[in-house]
């Protein structure tokens, strides 16, 4: 019997021997192996890839001589850094070097920018009020942007805060395009001439290209003789349509004499 009690205490000693060695090495506790390679789980299973428990780098941190035990889920420094680690240096921005552009480049964007076919960024996030009151005003970009407003925005959508109920928004549009172009916007007349053509409004479609035309906007005119209605228009259409442009350019005199 006694026999039996000793061999039961020395049983009892090397189990919490073995106890106080896992507990005072990280290492063996995590699961890894002296070489620093991950232990086998258990029966042989997959390795344990999860830093140390309680270890001296806390939860998340990499075992010793294994750089894949380090946790995604661990505590994080400065800057995003996995604590233990330095912060990486972020690089300096690098501005970006001036755009470089052929002359035939340079000289169609003049163009463009002369015709009008640049609104100013800002005026994207101007109210209808302001647009009104900018208009009003002879600010012809305030008109071109307010007739893209009226036609593209508002016209027909009901459910735009800005509707308003009773207003033929299609017409609005091209008065204010009317507008802008009294005032200088000669992009304006091909705009106009593109609406009724999407309207199938053939006279009044060819009228205002015929009017921008007159105006020097070369980009628009190019573009509606590419069209279809341009290239099958007949001798008595081309007739009508001159006539009407010639009125069109009356009504555009006289906006100019009033607004100067």
């Amino acid at each position: 019997m006694k026999k039996l009690h000793r061999a039961f205490a020395c049983a009892v000693l090397a189990c919490a021997a073995g106890a106080v060695y896992l507990w005072n090495d990280p290492v063996a506790l995590a699961g890894v192996a002296s070489d620093g390679r991950p232990a086998a789980g258990p029966a042989g299973g997959l390795p344990v890839l999860l830093a140390g428990q309680g270890g001296a780098g806390g939860v998340g941190a990499a075992a010793p001589g294994n750089a894949e035990m380090l946790s995604p889920f661990g505590p994080v420094g400065a800057a995003g850094a996995p604590s233990g680690d330095a912060a990486p240096v972020a690089a300096p921005p690098v501005a970006p070097g001036p755009e470089v552009i052929t002359a035939q480049e340079d000289a169609r964007r003049k163009k463009m920018a002369a015709l009008g076919y640049m609104v100013p960024p800002d005026y994207y996030s101007k109210d209808l009020k302001t647009l009104r009151q900018l208009a009003n005003g002879g600010d012809a970009y305030a008109m071109v942007h307010l007739g893209e407003k009226y036609y593209f925005e508002l016209n027909g959508n009901k459910s735009n805060p800005e509707y308003e109920s009773g207003t033929d928004y299609s017409a609005a549009a091209k008065e204010s395009f009317k507008l802008a172009l009294a005032a200088g916007n000669i992009r304006s007349a091909g705009i106009i001439s593109e609406l009724y053509l999407q309207e199938n409004n053939a006279v009044e479609a060819y009228a205002w290209h015929i009017v921008s035309e007159k105006m020097g906007d070369s980009i628009s005119a190019d573009w509606f003789r590419g069209t279809r209605l341009a290239q099958q228009a007949s001798d008595g259409l081309k007739r009508e349509a001159g006539a009407r442009a010639a009125k069109i350019n009356a009504e555009l005199d006289g906006l100019k004499r009033k607004a100067g």
